[in-house]
């Protein structure tokens, strides 16, 4: 088994007990490039809500009750990104003032298969309780500290998605790319990566970025 797999393979069952420990952002290397596999803030535990404190459900005027589970995301998008994919984390919990899930698939149980992974995690932001900010607000301010500066870090709109969706080269480095956008109050983003074919080399950015708008368009149409 290549060092690389067995290093990715450790890190998925990582990435379960992060979500469990309230822990920030891991990533997993595939094929050399670093992947994304969990983004979603730390899962808020044992919350103490005071009159105008996190809200802790949606209002009736929130379209998103709750994080989507991974069943959003289509078989097809996923194999067509990721061929024989795995499902390597499915976690849901509640975080202050919205609630969080987050999704990963790996090939690296199938060395016939490019190495390549894809990540997607979902916020639902909800009205706060005095009803002074709305959860659509919220997600859309998200959005915005999501992003990178525009063109300075190669971000580019993608029109298809919404506005303010944006793609970009992921903060991971490599050649991983990263999509974002909004649907109502929930907040999605797409990490996606990996190498080309079975034996390499890596995907270019270009591949990447279409991969990951993919998916996120895949996505969109199942919200």
């Amino acid at each position: 088994m290549r060092p690389w797999v067995q290093k990715a393979r450790l890190h998925a069952g990582r990435v379960q007990r992060s979500w469990q420990n309230a822990s920030r952002l891991q990533t997993a290397l595939v094929g050399g490039i670093a992947v994304v596999l969990l983004s979603v803030g730390a899962v808020a535990t044992g919350l103490t809500v005071g009159a105008d404190g996190p809200a802790a459900a949606a209002a009736p005027a929130d379209v998103h009750a709750s994080a989507p589970g991974c069943a959003t995301v289509g078989d097809d998008a996923v194999e067509q990104a990721v061929p024989s994919a795995v499902l390597e984390t499915a976690e849901r919990g509640p975080l202050s003032d919205a609630s969080g899930s987050s999704c990963a698939w790996t090939s690296l149980n199938d060395g016939a298969a490019p190495a390549r992974s894809i990540s997607i995690d979902f916020e639902a932001h909800y009205t706060d309780k005095s009803g002074e900010v709305s959860g659509d607000r919220r997600a859309s301010e998200q959005l915005r500290r999501l992003a990178p500066v525009g063109g300075l870090e190669g971000a580019v709109p993608v029109n298809a998605l919404g506005e303010g969706a944006l793609a970009w080269p992921s903060r991971s480095g490599g050649s991983t790319a990263e999509v974002a956008f909004r649907s109502d109050n929930l907040v999605v983003r797409v990490f996606y990566g990996g190498d080309e074919a079975a034996a390499g080399p890596p995907m270019s950015y270009d591949a990447a970025r279409e991969g990951a708008v993919g998916v996120a368009e895949s996505v969109k149409e199942s919200l």
